[in-house]
């Protein structure tokens, strides 16, 4: 089992090194926000990963501990795939760049009020950053849960 590489030991470093790169946020989100859990919803997100680069990060994410790679209980082909623990704290991460993104680049990021399944939105909805991090932290938790048991 090999983690990330660490080029320099400061913690900003460390953290990019880790979670920095152009991809693994954006499958930790499809996860978190969207329960996407098998290969094939994780390859069906907007931003058009490759295949050969999703199976890369997802070895990588497993590799460090953010992900847990599971066999399906019925289907020996498909594979779940989890956050862990460690992993679904990468919300306190996302939350901070929403809010960085909703304060300076509004217009670009075309926060619809009425869209109720963004990301943005539920953000901006939360009485505060510190409960929309606890309710999807509980929510995931509870889908990771409902998921496992088969």
């Amino acid at each position: 089992m090999s983690q990330t590489s660490i080029r320099y030991h400061c913690p900003i470093t460390t953290g990019i090194d880790v979670i920095g790169d152009k991809w693994t946020l954006l499958i930790i989100r499809n996860m978190l926000f969207q329960n996407k859990h098998t290969y094939g919803e994780l390859l069906d997100m907007k931003e058009k990963i490759t295949s050969k680069v999703l199976a890369s990060r997802l070895k990588t994410l497993a590799d460090d501990g953010l992900i847990e790679k599971r066999n399906h209980p019925t289907n020996k082909k498909v594979f779940l795939y989890t956050l862990t623990d460690k992993g679904i704290n990468t919300i306190e991460i996302i939350a901070k760049i929403i809010n960085f993104s909703i304060t300076y680049y509004r217009e670009q990021i075309n926060v619809k009020s009425s869209d109720k399944t963004r990301i943005s939105y539920r953000y901006l909805q939360a009485p505060s950053e510190a409960a929309f991090i606890k309710e999807n932290k509980r929510n995931y938790i509870k889908f990771r849960k409902q998921l496992l048991d088969f």
